[in-house]
């Protein structure tokens, strides 16, 4: 959120401030899958884990959104990356690197916990195997890092008070104790049809074929970094209250690699089949990505067929942002003209979150709360409300806040893919009785 607020600060869209973020994230994350395939395999198989990252459409769709999953997916790969670099390498900067990214993961978005996870289990495990307390002392280092880089977090007792809302998406330490094997189960099988679509169906498979292939090589680099990613998706299935695409993309991307490494296998040993082969893998999510560019609406409308954990919620609902540019134009052609206040119910999310950062910086406009839960008794008694400056309320469908009687409506603007609308409302017209005068206080 600080780097959005920094972007935002530069942009003057703040849609366009937050998405070119993620756009940012996802070619870092392009160059850490790169440079992952290229550290423990080939070149070879760094250039065709590149090429899948950036035409498969899940990837595509999620780096072009103003959301931290992308973010976070880059701090999976690139503490990934330093893992197996300290595995090899005897070197204190890379556990400080680790520990560095991964307090970063933390203020990006909690979920990044699990990259902390899945890196202790493999520290545990292979120091076992390996009988040697090198990956202990290395983690040891990284979480002190880790923690110093958290610790402004740490003692904020704000972010204490809203650490247990997570408890929204994941499940809390009490119900997992409870061995919920039902809602587990259902989880596997989300993540799993959710990466065989999202992936392609033929890309997903070759990447399982692939990790098989890895794995008989026993090799310990290509091990480690099955064990690291592998891990992270079996976390992550486990405590996720609620399985979508967007929560499971941060940890897809790695099945790439494996994708890529068997590919290159195939073709090495028949060059024919192996061009028949990366035709395939490449042009279907290619074509996918390209459909998804021009026609990102008729992309969402095809896919959440084959799906029920898709991203209907970018059309469908107010999450998508349906009428939110229209609604912005309306007011920024109004106040052009001269100085006006728009008014909000106290709700979170499209449009109102909207309409306070588009105008955060306006001269012209000042947005504010009114809800009759902030007016309490005040308005017992009144018919009528008055503003020495043009008011208009902005509303999801007809929720009026608890103020119907004072408002009337002016313009509705409607989602072309859903049921849900914009609308826009002014103080009643014409209206008799005792008023009451508004004064606003900015947000």
């Amino acid at each position: 959120m600080w780097i959005f607020g920094i972007s935002e600060s530069i942009f003057s869209d703040p849609l366009f401030a937050g998405r070119l973020v993620s756009v940012f994230a996802g070619f870092l994350s392009l160059i850490g899958i790169y440079k992952i395939a290229q550290y423990i395999f080939t070149q070879k198989v760094a250039i065709l884990s590149a090429l899948l990252y950036a035409i498969v459409p899940l990837f595509s769709f999620y780096d072009r959104q103003a959301l931290m999953e992308s973010s976070v997916a880059l701090i999976g790969i690139w503490s990934c990356f330093f893992i197996l670099k300290s595995i090899k390498e005897k070197s204190l900067k890379y556990p400080i690197f680790i520990g560095f990214i991964l307090g970063i993961g933390f203020f990006i978005k909690s979920s990044s916990l699990v990259f902390l996870i899945s890196y202790a289990f493999f520290v545990l495990l292979y120091s076992f195997y390996l009988k040697t307390i090198k990956l202990i002392s290395n983690f040891s280092i990284s979480l002190i890092i880790f923690l110093a880089t958290i610790s402004l977090l740490l003692i904020n007792p704000q972010f204490w008070d809203t650490f247990s809302s997570n408890s929204r998406y994941t499940l809390t330490i009490n119900e997992l104790l409870k061995f919920p094997l039902g809602t587990w189960l259902h989880s596997l099988l989300a993540n799993l049809q959710i990466g065989f679509y999202s992936l392609t169906p033929l890309l997903f498979i070759t990447s399982l074929i692939g990790i098989v292939v890895i794995l008989k090589k026993k090799n310990l680099l290509k091990n480690s970094f099955l064990f690291f990613f592998l891990s992270a998706f079996l976390i992550i299935t486990l405590i996720v209250r609620a399985p979508t695409d967007r929560y499971l993309i941060s940890f897809l991307s790695f099945l790439l690699i494996p994708a890529a490494y068997l590919v290159s296998l195939i073709f090495k040993k028949n060059k024919y089949f192996g061009i028949l082969i990366i035709l395939i893998i490449f042009i279907i999510p290619f074509c996918l990505t390209i459909f998804q560019i021009v026609n990102p609406a008729g992309y969402l409308l095809t896919t959440e067929k084959t799906s029920y954990f898709g991203s209907s919620e970018y059309l469908h609902d107010f999450t998508s942002g349906y009428g939110v540019d229209d609604t912005v134009n309306y007011f920024k052609n109004l106040s052009s003209k001269a100085e006006i206040i728009i008014t909000i119910a106290e709700n979170t999310g499209n449009p109102e979150s909207a309409i306070i950062d588009y105008f955060n910086r306006s001269k012209n406009v000042q947005v504010v709360y009114m809800d009759a839960k902030i007016f309490g008794t005040i308005l017992d008694g009144y018919n009528c409300l008055s503003s020495n400056k043009p008011l208009y309320f902005v509303a999801r469908d007809d929720q009026l806040a608890g103020l119907n009687k004072y408002l009337e409506r002016l313009k509705v603007i409607k989602n072309p893919y859903g049921p849900n609308t914009i609308g826009i409302y002014i103080l009643k017209k014409n209206c008799k009785g005792k008023t009451f005068e508004l004064r606003p206080v900015s947000t």
